[in-house]
């Protein structure tokens, strides 16, 4: 059962898109161009993960999906991408990456990944999910969300898994060297989850079913944690160093409009002519060429062509349109969902360009 869903970023790519369009320096709009890679990047990696986990345990009542949870505690901070919890009270801690290019692990127990040109280190996202299940369990223990039994606390299990996308290379070194078995790809979560309890004793097996609480505790457990979800409040301008002025500058920039009874100028369509709002605005400027340079309302935005690159435009569109939720299957005709339709475009090549239902993809 899913308890939350992602948050929303389409605000926060509009405000960057919107940063685009002040007065700013090359720089500036190097480091916000990046930033708006980046949260492409990134939800991309989740949306890929999400469709997995959702696939496979959103309709089981013995467990419990959390996407997306930001936890303030003390001035610390812990984004976790997705938790999975089931009735014994296992929490999965789930990380999400889109190495692009895949990722390479040393003996050290360094990250390295290739960014086209040679191998640069980053940060091991599995001591940083080990951070998160830190401020997790505090945040847990503080509140006394775990359900009690004889008025005792039962006790749960915190496991950390780094999620790739299937297409990912992982260059591992051995076993004993290092252990990176908590980097699996996305979809071999469940085959991982199974070795784990495979690989449990007979008394570590007993005790875990001794504390299975039931569907309803489970979900009260995991919708008391999703209560305490603090969306991130970012100030972009602030961060990029974008000045009040600038601001006020891009606001007044022209754009097609229509006066109004009360004299206030709006923006209009220029193909239609009907008003649109001041994202759809910005969106249009991001995608100038897309467009030939024309302010259009979403429906003439989808007339004749659609988008033809992937990525952010891609990204921003969905979140405007409803174009993917009316997406069918290619191949049988089958009305497909969101996630299906955006898990088809991103493996385009395995799917060749086609979107399937889930059935279709399997046959």
């Amino acid at each position: 059962m899913i308890i939350k869903t992602s948050d929303n970023r389409e605000a926060d790519i509009q405000e960057l898109q919107r940063l685009l369009t002040c007065e700013i320096s090359a720089k500036q709009r190097f480091f916000i161009e990046r930033e708006i890679k980046s949260i492409a990047s990134g939800l991309r990696g989740e949306e890929s993960s999400t469709y997995y986990i959702d696939f496979r345990y959103r309709d089981n009542p013995n467990w419990a999906i959390i996407h997306d949870l930001r936890l303030e505690l003390n001035g610390f901070v812990a984004q976790i991408d997705h938790l999975l919890i089931n009735r014994c009270l296992d929490v999965y801690v789930l990380e999400s990456k889109n190495y692009y290019y895949g990722i390479k692990i040393t003996t050290e127990g360094e990250f390295l990944t290739w960014n086209g040109r040679s191998f640069v280190g980053i940060e091991s996202p599995i001591e940083q999910n080990k951070r998160h299940i830190s401020l997790l369990e505090k945040v847990v223990a503080q509140n006394g969300l775990l359900p009690t039994r004889l008025g005792l606390a039962m006790p749960a299990a915190f496991h950390n898994y780094v999620l790739v996308a299937p297409t990912s290379r992982i260059d591992r070194p051995a076993a004993a060297q290092f252990d990176s078995s908590p980097v699996i790809k996305a979809d071999a979560l469940v085959e991982a989850i199974g070795k784990r309890v495979d690989a449990m004793g007979v008394i570590n097996t007993f005790a875990s079913a001794a504390k299975i609480v039931s569907s309803e505790t489970l979900q009260s457990f995991a919708s008391s944690l999703a209560h305490l979800h603090r969306p991130s409040k970012m100030n972009f301008a602030k961060k990029f160093g974008v000045s009040a002025q600038n601001l006020t500058s891009a606001a007044n920039e022209q754009t097609p409009s229509a006066e109004t009874a009360d004299g206030i100028k709006k923006a209009c369509c220029e193909t239609c002519g009907i008003e649109v709002e001041s994202k759809v605005v910005y969106f249009c400027r991001m995608n100038n060429k897309k467009f030939g340079g024309k302010t259009l309302c979403q429906a003439c935005q989808r007339i004749p062509i659609q988008a033809e690159e992937p990525g952010i435009i891609e990204l921003v569109e969905a979140a405007e349109t409803d174009e993917i939720n009316s997406a069918s299957c290619d191949k049988c005709g089958t009305p497909v969902d969101r996630k299906v339709a955006f898990f088809c475009r991103v493996n385009g090549k395995r799917f060749g360009g086609k979107v399937l239902c889930r059935t279709c993809q399997s046959a």
